[in-house]
């Protein structure tokens, strides 16, 4: 029987989560080389979430107890490489004492979305220009469960303060490096201000990245990691574009309309005008080329499966980095409808050095491309099924940079026949009936299923 005490911190542990907390962050812009930070640069950071760092959401996983947490200003300040303006993040740190964070008196999921903002006067930040040579802000919210996000300033929006000390850094420092310390995406409207003096050239999604979060987003800020994280997420330009947003938060009943067509199934298929950054999307330190080969099929435990190799080359010439290869696939429409594309499988290279090339192999079954019949229009309900038509392969690093691939010199997987890939039972079904989305044959347009 193992004598390890129940809670103790596994050995290892704080180091792996600070790997993986740095290489989910996602970079979504970065004009002009404004990440990473270099050496014996001076930066000054703005937000209170430097030190109220987020490492989690609410509710269960809120309430797990860990040995120590990280901020990013302690993180940057291990970094001695880089210079940062301590006379603001003693401003920020007084202030903080008395203004202290607000848990919402420290009941189940209690605290509130988003925290008190330390107002900024111009000559503050005109102070902090004139000894920095970046800003940084940070923007931090909380989520979870028993505290759903809403469409509103706090959560999915930004403050009013936020908005405020976006257009004064931006006023001075002509680059600001927004990192968003957040548990989901947030409303993006903001990046294109026509208002600021300054454009934000870039953005990093750090997430909520655990005790080490603080330590992990410093690293990537000063290099030392390069991001190679990649949005799980379709980021619209507006929350209306999402086609379950007029369906959510009923109290008595709620729609699935979109029914498959959740995220970038739902914008590559009838709304791909409306991405902002799409699914599948993340910018590196450094840039790759994809050469993919042409699709074979084999044999696994008796199962067929399609197999692409795919050579990653990190064609820079100062930073290592990893790339994301992600195949997709596009289905015949049939009766059933199908989205213009789905991710079958993906692969991340090990760290490439520049120059350096590494050789993947990604692949998936082909009874992983079957599609479910709830209703029975393809005479066989309750059951996957790969309907007639050619399945079409795409290969990139995001669901809209892609390339088309072959597979044994035809352009696709053909099925000849319908195929029964699972059949099971009907359980527990709807007994009302409403509208869902369905592509036409033809054109992509929504009607009544």
């Amino acid at each position: 029987m193992s004598g390890e005490k129940l809670g103790t911190p596994l050995e290892g542990f704080a180091e792996f989560s600070r790997r993986v907390a740095a290489e989910g962050a996602v970079l979504l812009k970065n004009d002009g080389h404004a990440l990473p930070i270099q050496k014996n640069e001076r930066v000054s950071i703005f937000g209170r979430t430097q030190v109220n760092y987020y490492r989690s959401g609410t509710g269960s996983g809120g309430s797990v107890h860990v040995s120590h947490t990280t901020n990013l200003l302690g993180g940057l300040r291990d970094k001695k490489d880089i210079a940062i303006n301590e006379e603001l993040a003693a401003v920020y740190e007084k202030w903080i004492e008395q203004n202290p964070f607000d848990n919402g008196g420290g009941g189940w999921a209690a605290e509130p979305w988003h925290q008190k903002e330390m107002p900024l006067s111009d000559e503050l930040v005109s102070s902090a220009r004139s000894k920095s040579d970046k800003a940084i802000i940070v923007i931090g919210r909380t989520a979870g469960e028993d505290q759903d996000n809403a469409n509103e300033p706090g959560s999915y929006q930004l403050t009013t303060e936020e908005k405020a000390m976006l257009k004064q850094v931006t006023a001075y420092f002509e680059q600001t490096i927004v990192v968003l310390n957040v548990s989901n995406i947030i409303d993006m409207s903001w990046m294109h201000d026509e208002g600021y003096t300054y454009p934000i050239p870039c953005v990093v999604y750090a997430w909520q990245g655990g005790m080490e979060g603080g330590n992990a987003i410093a690293d990537v800020l000063v290099g030392e990691v390069t991001p190679s994280g990649k949005l799980t997420d379709t980021i619209a330009f507006s929350i209306d574009d999402y086609p379950s947003t007029r369906n959510y938060g009923n109290e008595h009943k709620n729609l699935y309309q979109e029914d498959i067509y959740v995220g970038y199934r739902f914008f590559e298929t009838f709304r791909p005008d409306r991405v902002q950054f799409e699914f599948g999307y993340g910018l590196s330190y450094t840039q790759f080329e994809i050469k993919p080969e042409e699709a074979k099929l084999s044999v696994k435990e008796g199962a067929q499966y399609i197999e692409i190799g795919v050579t990653v080359k990190n064609i820079g010439t100062v930073y290592a980095g990893k790339e994301v290869v992600q195949v997709y696939y596009e289905a015949p429409q049939g009766k059933l409808g199908q989205p213009a594309k789905a991710l079958a499988a993906f692969a991340k290279t090990k760290e490439l050095q520049a120059g350096e090339s590494q050789h993947l192999i990604v692949g998936f079954p082909v009874h992983a491309m079957a599609s479910y019949d709830d209703a029975g229009v393809t005479g066989h309900p309750s059951a996957y099924v790969l309907e007639a038509g050619m399945y079409r392969l795409y290969v990139g690093t995001s669901v809209k940079n892609v390339e088309e691939i072959g597979i044994e010199g035809q352009n696709g997987y053909v099925v000849e026949t319908l195929q029964i890939v699972e059949q099971l039972q009907e359980a527990m079904a709807p007994t009302e009936n409403f509208t869902r989305m369905k592509p036409a044959p033809a054109k992509k347009t929504v009607r009544t299923n």
